[in-house]
């Protein structure tokens, strides 16, 4: 099964220990979506058009499935669809993603941050920190502040 990883799964030490029979295919970009955290990553459609996400797509098995299951907290902390992410060589993998179903107004913690901006650059996508990741951090503080004030 395709699995496309966005966040801290984006790390492949992390997903070494997750899920111990993955691996990674390529990079690509989930196209017309923006990265959002609420304590942890998500992503959400955009309208903008050049809107888009660094992802890394691995294949796993049934039984690392089950593990990233329990990980994630799925069904109620994620739930999983089928999205399509343009490959960097251009082609289209289709694959299973979660999604937060569960959302905290509260920004990740540094580690957390941290550990995918070193995937990030780690995988090629160092444009992609100014881009995506510093970007999605900021209207995370910004919902706090707006939470605070309320």
């Amino acid at each position: 099964m395709k699995y496309i990883a966005y966040g801290s799964n984006m790390a492949q030490d992390q997903m070494a220990r997750r899920c111990p029979d993955a691996r990674l295919i390529s990079t690509g970009y989930l196209e017309h979506t923006k990265l959002e955290f609420y304590l942890h990553a998500t992503v959400e459609r955009s309208q903008a058009k050049d809107a888009r996400v660094p992802v890394a797509v691995c294949e796993i098995s049934k039984a690392d499935e089950e593990r990233l299951d329990i990980y994630k907290g799925f069904p109620s902390y994620y739930i999983k669809a089928q999205r399509k992410v343009r490959m960097m060589d251009g082609s289209e993998i289709r694959g299973m993603i979660y999604l937060m179903n569960y959302l905290r107004m509260s920004p990740p913690a540094s580690e957390y941050y941290d550990g995918i901006e070193t995937a990030y650059m780690k995988l090629g996508f160092k444009e992609d920190i100014e881009k995506v990741l510093m970007p999605a951090l900021d209207r995370s503080w910004q919902r706090k502040k707006q939470m605070s004030k309320r």
